[in-house]
């Protein structure tokens, strides 16, 4: 490997000049060292999309043209071209958003839920990635638990994650420790891009079931989902890849399949109620 890519999805309303763009900044930073030492014949090149230069709107409009007529349907489909082409040419992707109310940023919502056909059709099984939360208090747990989800549904695997307090770097102890953490993860990011994809989980192997009911069920609605997964003999898979699949996850994902099929046929499904 001659050259290594990172793209970096930068969900903040500073910018780079934030907080968490300096998160970010000093990943890259440690990153490039690392392979300076360990790998000096290897090219590191890093392209950042901030979100919010990209024009994106207010919101998704949600008008589901991505999923029944092609994600070029996409009334914002020029305005996110960049980060597509980001992520398509990214050997490993790090998404970086502040915590906003205990959530990732506004920005970042809106750059989730504007690649939502990805849920249907999956373009980054085996890619790895890195998240990254800031915030000023807490709420790392539920932002970073929810971009690990979004990106896993779009065919990313996870493969190292850091949440910072932002007041808390200017305390020595706490700074040397952020330290480490990010000294131990540009490691990870310079191994995960030949490190191979890992097995899927069961939670994996159940989404991957409820996937293809999705796209199953929404044949009528537009051929774009099913000719995707026709095209890559998903529907005859237990997975997305020819990665391994475990036999006892891939059972319980099968019985849950099976359950919530009946379920859809015998019209008892229930509303959710927590």
């Amino acid at each position: 490997m001659n050259e290594m890519r990172i793209g970096v999805v930068l969900g903040s309303g500073h910018g780079t000049a934030g907080t968490t763009g300096a998160l970010v900044d000093d990943l890259v930073a440690r990153v490039r060292a690392h392979g300076a030492a360990s790998t000096p014949g290897v090219e590191l090149n890093v392209d950042t999309v901030v979100v919010e230069d990209l024009g994106l709107g207010q919101s998704c409009p949600a008008c589901l043209s991505c999923m029944t007529a092609g994600e070029q349907a996409c009334p914002s489909y020029d305005r996110a071209a960049p980060a597509r082409q980001l992520k398509d040419a990214a050997d490993l992707v790090v998404f970086a958003t502040p915590v906003h109310s205990f959530q990732v940023s506004a920005a970042m919502k809106r750059f989730v839920d504007h690649f939502a056909y990805l849920i249907h059709r999956p373009a980054y099984v085996g890619k790895p990635a890195v998240l990254l939360s800031t915030a000023a208090g807490g709420g790392h747990d539920a932002a970073l638990g929810y971009l690990r989800t979004a990106v896993r549904r779009w065919g990313f695997h996870t493969v190292g994650q850091l949440g910072v307090n932002g007041p808390g770097l200017r305390r020595p102890a706490y700074r040397g420790r952020v330290d480490a953490a990010l000294d131990e993860l540009a490691g990870t990011v310079l191994a995960a891009p030949t490190a191979g994809e890992p097995r899927p989980t069961t939670a994996d192997l159940i989404g991957f079931r409820v996937a293809r009911l999705l796209v199953e069920g929404g044949r009528e609605d537009g051929p774009v989902d099913a000719a995707y997964w026709d095209e890559r003999g998903w529907f005859d898979a237990d997975w997305f890849s020819d990665a391994t699949v475990p036999f006892l996850p891939n059972r319980i994902a099968a019985t849950v399949e099976k359950r919530i099929r009946a379920g859809i046929e015998q019209g008892s499904a229930k509303p959710y109620r927590g």
